[in-house]
């Protein structure tokens, strides 16, 4: 266990593990998140978070990548056509619903956001204050955009903030690494599933 203390109330943030992305046979599974999820085994890490807030009646929340049909198509990068022609994560399609695994229990939330930042188009963040969140934990797919871009997005409403290092994984390894490495660490706390447990 790493000498720090968690900073008030905490709350366990499972980002994007939907079907599309993190189901073996997917719509996304070719970005190669799946595999990484499942290779690096963040799947057992994130139920072991989401028992130990369970079992201390701590929020445990979950957000969801959910498309519109038709949408503006800015015109650069090769994420935009992708997203448009491949028709996923559809609202009423089971590329929305959370893997299996890592199932909501019953009334815990479930956010649907579009399109990086996981506050855009729903009420997350009223929620976080509802319940008096301090500390964030924020695990899920993809580290090299949702968990990246999000960590600041958190940042940004001053939350504190952990990464737990082997609770994330991205279809690049290196770009997994360097988000880790060198993007997080000056606002967040990057540490273990394991680590976080013994903390609450």
């Amino acid at each position: 266990m790493t000498t720090w203390s968690l900073a008030g109330k905490p709350a366990l943030l499972v980002v994007h593990m939907q079907n599309s992305l993190c189901k073996v046979g997917g719509g996304l599974e070719g970005m190669g998140h799946c595999r990484a999820a499942r290779e690096a085994g963040i799947i057992p890490n994130i139920q072991a978070l989401q028992k130990a807030f369970r079992a201390k009646r701590l929020p445990v929340i979950f957000t969801v990548a959910r498309h519109p049909a038709e949408f503006k198509l800015p015109a650069y990068g090769a994420f935009w056509p992708a997203a448009r022609d491949l028709q996923v994560n559809l609202a009423g399609t089971e590329d929305i619903e959370v893997i299996d695994e890592l199932a909501p229990a019953p009334g815990e939330p479930i956010f649907y956001n579009w399109v990086f930042s996981i506050f855009q188009g729903n009420e997350l963040d009223q929620y976080l204050a509802q319940q008096r969140v301090e500390t964030v934990v924020l695990t899920g797919i993809a580290t090299g955009m949702a968990i990246g871009y999000n960590s600041f997005a958190l940042a940004d409403r001053l939350y504190s903030l952990i990464v737990p290092s082997d609770t994330c994984a991205d279809g690049n390894e290196k770009l997994h690494q360097a988000v880790l490495d060198w993007m997080l660490p000056p606002i967040a706390l990057i540490t273990t599933a394991e680590d976080v447990i013994a903390h609450l």
